[in-house]
């Protein structure tokens, strides 16, 4: 049964394209008619042809028009037939990328529940259907969560795939080590053995530790994590190039001990790049709307990633976009009874062999 929308009814749709069609088909006769008569009546007036000459006239010209008309009607239906199939190979590629991106989102884990005072969240604006941003998390033992945020290069099919690869690798990798630095590196040398550099990835590896309150990170070519404290900021800034771009490379790590009222937020470059143009630093515009007063970790990121989408991007780059990931980690109370910890933040550095 055809559903068509209310007032516009099959039938007139169908006589108004009837009638349309006929009045087309005889203006084109009338105007073949008129042409095909004043070229009979110029060469009847150059050639002043006999009784049978003019028979011969009439015929050539009626020859003429006839073979025009198959022609173009051959070339019509070769025309039609070859849009037509254009049209079903975009239909399958539409069809193989709207379910290649519905398979993408699906990749993207939902954030871990809050518990013991810690509590995610994460929000994706992909640029396209298919993007090159992603984040993961994999609990270890109870309590102690690897986190990744990452930005492979390029789009489309070739960023999907490499998408795969990643999260694979990573979820792999992260039941088997416990460093970030370590992980980065095996992750890197995955990449590069895989593609040779193209595509690489930027990333940043956090692990934390809601028992002993403790952040460690890894950051490869990424932008820098921000941990907010009051009214200072810790960034988590790039320890080496990005992932998978060079052979043999290796990161250190970091850690950072967590208070109570702290706030970890780690973007893509599609956040920092789209707020290039307020007058102060991207970083600094993140981190301002952090600190602002929200009910939730979820509110906190949904605020980050609304700021970033009136973002105009980089000056003088027409059309700019870009994919844009928030992922943030609020710390709360201690439950009762939980061993307090020093209050002062420490930093060990260290470089994980691969």
């Amino acid at each position: 049964m055809n559903k068509t929308a209310p007032g516009h009814p099959p039938s007139r749709n169908g006589a108004a394209g009837r009638r349309r069609a006929v009045f087309e088909g005889l203006v084109s006769a009338l105007i073949v008619y008129v042409v095909a008569g004043a070229a009979e009546a110029a060469l009847i007036g150059i050639l002043r042809p006999t009784e049978v000459e003019l028979t011969w006239i009439s015929d050539v010209l009626l020859s003429i028009a006839f073979g025009v008309a198959v022609y173009l009607w051959r070339g019509l239906r070769a025309t039609r037939a070859e849009l037509s199939e254009h049209e079903r190979a975009d239909l399958v590629l539409q069809t193989q990328l709207s379910l290649a991106a519905t398979m993408q989102q699906r990749l993207l884990p939902r954030a871990p529940a809050a518990a013991a005072g810690f509590e995610w969240a994460a929000v994706q604006t992909p640029a396209g259907r298919i993007g090159g941003d992603f984040y993961d998390f994999v609990e270890q033992t109870p309590g102690v969560w690897m986190a990744l945020v990452a930005d492979v290069s390029g789009k489309g099919v070739p960023a999907a795939m490499a998408l795969g690869l990643l999260r694979s690798t990573f979820r792999t990798l992260a039941h088997d080590i416990i460093g970030p630095a370590q992980l980065v590196n095996r992750l890197s040398s995955s990449f590069f053995d895989e593609w040779a550099g193209t595509p690489y990835l930027t990333c940043i590896v956090v692990r934390v530790d809601t028992g002993t309150r403790t952040l460690t990170f890894a950051n490869a070519g990424h932008p820098a994590g921000i941990v907010l404290r009051d009214s200072a900021s810790r960034f988590l800034e790039p320890g080496g190039a990005p992932a998978g771009l060079l052979p043999g490379v290796e990161y250190p790590e970091e850690t950072v001990d967590l208070e109570v009222g702290d706030r970890c937020v780690f973007v893509t470059d599609g956040v920092t790049e789209s707020l290039e143009d307020r007058p102060q630093p991207p970083d600094a515009t993140i981190a301002a709307i952090a600190r602002g007063h929200f009910p939730s970790t979820r509110a906190m990121c949904e605020a980050i990633m609304a700021t970033s989408m009136r973002g105009t991007g980089p000056a003088g780059v027409e059309g700019w976009s870009d994919d844009r990931t928030v992922v943030a980690l609020s710390v709360a109370e201690r439950p009762v009874g939980e061993l307090q910890l020093p209050t002062t933040v420490t930093i060990s550095k260290n470089v994980s062999a691969v």
